[in-house]
Formats: C-alpha cells, sequence, structure tokens
C-alpha cells in the first residue's frame, strides 16, 4: 500500500514529522495525519512535497499498487 511505502521511506531518511513539515512549508498536523493514515485521500500534490522531503517521488510510493497518479 501507498502509506506503508511512504512511512518507509520517511524511516530510511531519519526525518521527524516536524523536520518534513519544514521541508515542505506543510502544517506539521498535515503531515502527521497523513502518516498516520488518518487522511483518507491526501492531496497528490502534497503526497509530492512529503515524497520529496523525505529522498523520494510519487512512482517509489505508488510501485507496487495499482492506483492512478
Amino acid at each position: 500500500m501507498w502509506l506503508d511505502n511512504l512511512k518507509e521511506m520517511k524511516k530510511l531518511s531519519g526525518l521527524s514529522n516536524k523536520q518534513i513539515a519544514d521541508k515542505t512549508k506543510l502544517p506539521e498536523r498535515t503531515v502527521t495525519r497523513i502518516l498516520n493514515g488518518e487522511t483518507d485521500h491526501p492531496r497528490v500534490d502534497t503526497l509530492y512535497l512529503i515524497a520529496q522531503a523525505v529522498g523520494a517521488n510519487l512512482n517509489d510510493i505508488f510501485a507496487d499498487t495499482t492506483a492512478v497518479v
């Protein structure tokens, strides 16, 4: 699932939710809600920013899913 992939990328980056929020200029609460799975349908542009912050891209996140981006 894309969320598992994103969480793994975050773990590998070693960044905290606060650091991701600072890098992306997103509210920390938004980053936390997405990474905790509390947001059912996060915006693609938001996922893009988070992916970039952790050194990934959307292809990495959606690699093993059937989601269309």
